[in-house]
């Protein structure tokens, strides 16, 4: 059956009358999960998110415990099939339709293959003949890694229902992340199913369908960054605690659900870096991917065989006869043994020696496409289009060859390794026809990672930006093109294409870009009531607080808000609570407003209430009354949250213990603090810190505050440095360079500093390379090695290497033309800060005032 997209209006529609619904029958998104047996953020997300993924199951439990009438009923229902794309009844379906309408794809366990966990071929050596029955060859057997012991326990424990956590591989291109996580998974044995979303909405909508309480499930998120996303459009804690949900799965729960979930992940380190860029505020990927949460396990692996694992593959290899993992042991181009099993060599020189130049710009196109931010499989007419664009850059008007992209197509999807072997561009399954036009395709990662450095500093024209607005469907992708433009400063396209997806998220970026231009307040304004009914819950405090920066506009604020919260905005009593908190002589009203909320039965403000009373003079029974009120209903970190209002209480220092002990791993960290500061209590604390920095989940978050306590005590630096080194060993990356840094501000421990710098980047540290360079920068006379590790920034990839180089140029005589050039190198790499410090320096410069202004940045940093 063909998609179509769905009616956002419909979807809308259908908010606002579940909203009027919920006032009418005066009941809390509490009682109304309760009675819908669902969670009262389900229940929340339903009702008030337009963009929310809905199954009719729950929806249809909602509308009962709502008291509707028939009639609303039946309207309600015709709104939600309007509102999703056209799809089989999944009530009516079997599992294979059932999991087609909610857009996944399925196997059972015993034929999940390979190839279809999208595994790399391995290198096969001699000539394949046409017609060999062979020539499909089963991967070489498996040589057992240094990080599977620890990933499959992992993976047996949730399998058991102990864990309910995302499982993630995290490692560099074609390092065996997707071979090690397959084996891992077929050592659950038969009996369980692998379901693959199409699409972060399909992930988030995952929840809402039946599937995962049907069967005993394994989610494979292999590339995990597809399905991650622009605030509110991916994959989030909360979207994954629904998921957990769904199987009625808690950590540390003595229920068991009939149907396990076990989710699996890998993820790039690049992918991670450019996911979680500091800069990002409020971030969806930041709160998942950097924060300390239970939610997910990391478990690391490396560019290279280690010692340990070459000895094993070197065993595996005699015992086999099995010349593939002798050869990828040799090694002969010097780029890693899963790199050579995997074929890296031979997709770079099946692009490198292409024997057309149309049969290279379409690879090139394609790898253009992913790093202007399109992230979905990529349509033949986006390839067409962006290749078209290259070859006129280079040869004007030139007619192409004849069928020039029927060639080239051939050439980029032609199997390297056998009739199903490794491909530079991988068709991907999909409800499109076999021809060319109507297919879309995948980009190698290998040479995704070598096209992204290649290209890295060419600027994209016009008729590139256009054929990305024209052929790109996907919201996420628009957004994220649309960032990509703005970046580099093509104003015109990333406005348009902020407004072509239409998101929430995309609307409130706009927002903020239209507000940091003047003249534009009242486009910026719109934007964001634009923004507010579809958009995640900080972009209403957003359009506050610039509403209280604009000149005359405080008296508006109050009566904005009331608007919003009659529309049945769940955010805007907190935001009307908060803002009146800072209006001087109101805190009463905003104590009330407060109360409103969270006897509205919204977690964030019961919260919100509880630390409210918390502050003000003779409350402290009252805020730990709510606090435990939100700790019986299993509100995420409510114990933390009680601890801390008991620990500002004397005499109560059992309960603050006790509530810290129940909160778990969630509140490990301030109890150690809080036995920091306990007379006599120094031994346990420090217990607690040593076995937090033994965890790998939980080292990178606890370093910094054992340091601080131990900084606090003479005569522990040797304790520091030793507490460094126990991070770096259970996979704090950035330990080590902590480290570095720390000697590196002690007189006489130069030597050493720049040792652990080293040491650091060794152990693969993505900013130890940066740091390095500018501590070189600082050592006088050090300047030709300073530079020799800023140009080796460049080569490693990342758009801001380009911007510090230019920044330790500017500072050196006599470099100016070398600095403006790295400047618009790191401009058209897409980094954000890049023109506006360009700018600035060249204001700095006689005569180069009005070049400054046309090249200034403008807008919000991101």
């Amino acid at each position: 059956m063909a998609m179509v997209q769905p009616d956002l209006a419909a979807a809308q529609e259908l908010c606002a009358r579940l909203v009027e619904f919920k006032k009418r029958c005066k009941l809390s998104y509490e009682k109304l999960g309760e009675l819908a047996s669902c969670s009262k953020g389900t229940a929340e997300n339903y009702i008030a998110k337009p963009g929310h993924g809905r199954g009719q199951g729950i929806l249809d439990s909602l509308l009962t415990a709502l008291d509707v009438t028939d009639s609303e009923r039946e309207e309600a229902l015709r709104l939600y099939r309007l509102s999703q794309p056209c799809r089989p009844d999944p009530g009516a379906a079997g599992w294979a339709a059932a999991a087609a309408a909610a857009h996944c794809t399925v196997w059972e366990l015993e034929e999940f293959t390979p190839a279809e966990a999208t595994v790399h071929p391995a290198i096969r050596r001699g000539r394949v003949l046409p017609g060999d029955p062979n020539s499909i060859p089963s991967p070489p057997s498996y040589v057992l890694r240094d990080h599977d012991a620890l990933l499959r326990a992992d993976i047996g424990a949730a399998a058991r229902g102990e864990l309910s956590a995302m499982i993630v591989l995290r490692g560099g291109p074609s390092t065996g992340k997707t071979r090690s996580l397959f084996e891992a998974v077929h050592a659950l044995g038969p009996g369980w199913t692998v379901i693959r979303p199409r699409s972060a909405a399909a992930l988030r909508a995952l929840a809402a369908s039946d599937l995962l309480d049907r069967r005993r499930c394994v989610l494979w998120l292999n590339e995990l960054q597809v399905f991650l996303g622009p605030d509110g459009a991916g994959l989030t804690l909360d979207v994954l605690r629904d998921l957990f949900g769904a199987t009625g799965y808690r950590n540390g729960a003595t229920s068991r659900s009939l149907q396990p979930l076990v989710i699996v992940a890998t993820l790039w380190q690049e992918k991670l870096r450019d996911a979680t860029a500091p800069e990002d505020h409020f971030s969806d990927n930041r709160n998942l991917l950097v924060s300390a949460n239970q939610w997910v396990r990391w478990h690391d692996i490396p560019r290279d065989f280690s010692p340990r694992e070459r000895d094993q593959a070197r065993e595996v290899a005699e015992n086999t006869g099995d010349d593939r993992l002798g050869a990828a042991l040799d090694d002969p181009d010097r780029i890693g043994f899963a790199q050579t099993l995997a074929g890296g060599h031979e997709i770079l020189q099946h692009y490198l020696t292409a024997p057309t130049r149309m049969d290279q710009l379409l690879l090139d196109a394609a790898g253009d496409a992913r790093r202007l931010g399109h992230a979905s499989p990529m349509p033949a007419p986006l390839l067409r289009a962006i290749a078209t664009a290259l070859w006129r850059e280079e040869r004007g008007q030139a007619s192409l060859p004849p069928d020039s992209f029927e060639t080239a197509f051939a050439y980029a999807t032609q199997p390297l390794r056998s009739t199903q072997g490794v491909q530079a561009l991988i068709p991907i399954d999909s409800d499109y026809d076999a021809d060319i036009e109507d297919a879309a395709y995948e980009l190698a990662d290998y040479l995704e990672q070598h096209l992204s450095r290649a290209r890295i500093t060419r600027s994209a024209t016009e008729v590139v930006w256009n054929a990305l607005r024209e052929h790109t469907t996907s919201p996420d992708d628009l957004h994220n093109v649309a960032r990509a433009a703005l970046n580099r400063g093509h104003i015109q396209y990333g406005e348009a294409l902020l407004r072509a997806a239409g998101t929430g998220e995309a609307l409130e970026e706009l927002a903020r870009w239209l507000a940091g231009q003047s003249g534009r307040e009242q486009e910026a304004e719109q934007a964001y009531r634009d923004a507010i009914p579809i958009g995640h819950r900080y972009v209403l405090g957003g359009f506050v607080m610039w509403l209280e920066g604009q000149p005359g506009r405080a008296g508006d604020i109050e009566k904005i808000l009331q608007d919003v919260i009659a529309d049945g905005h769940p955010s805007a009593p907190i935001e009307l609570a908060r803002w009146l908190e800072r209006q001087p002589g109101r805190e009463e009203e905003a104590g009330q407003s407060y109360r409103e909320a969270a006897a509205d039965g919204h977690p964030f403000a019961r919260a919100a209430f509880a630390g409210w009373l918390a502050q003000q003079p003779g409350r402290v029974k009252q805020a730990e009354k709510e606090y435990r009120a939100l700790v019986a209903d299993g509100y995420p970190f409510a114990l933390v949250l009680l601890a801390g209002s008991l620990e500002r209480q004397p005499g109560r220092a059992g309960e603050v213990e006790k509530a810290y002990r129940a909160a778990g791993l969630q509140g490990r960290r301030m109890f150690a603090d809080w036995l920091s500061r306990q007379p006599g209590r120094a031994g346990e604390a420090e217990e607690e810190f040593w076995a937090l920095l033994a965890d790998s989940n939980e080292a990178p978050f606890t370093l910094d505050w054992f340091v601080r306590w131990l900084e606090k005590q003479p005569g522990r630096e040797n304790d520091i440095e030793k507490a460094h080194r126990a991070a770096a060993a259970a996979g704090d990356a950035h330990a080590l360079c902590k480290l570095a840094q720390r000697l590196s501000r002690q007189p006489g421990r130069e030597g050493e500093a720049e040792k652990e710098y080293r040491a650091a980047i060794a152990a693969g540290d993505t900013s130890a390379r940066r740091e390095l360079a500018h501590w070189l920068g600082k050592q006088p006379g050090r300047e030709k090695e300073a530079e020799e590790e800023y140009q080796g920034c460049v080569a490693d990839g990342g758009a801001w290497t380009f911007h510090d180089y230019a920044e330790w140029l500017r500072s050196q005589p006599g470099r100016e033309k070398e600095a403006e050039k790295e400047y618009r190198n790191a401009i058209a790499a897409g980094y954000y800060r890049a023109r506006r410090d360009f700018a600035e320096w060249l204001r700095s410069q006689p005569g180069r005032e009005k070049e400054a202004e046309q090249i200034a940045y403008f807008g919000p940093d991101y």
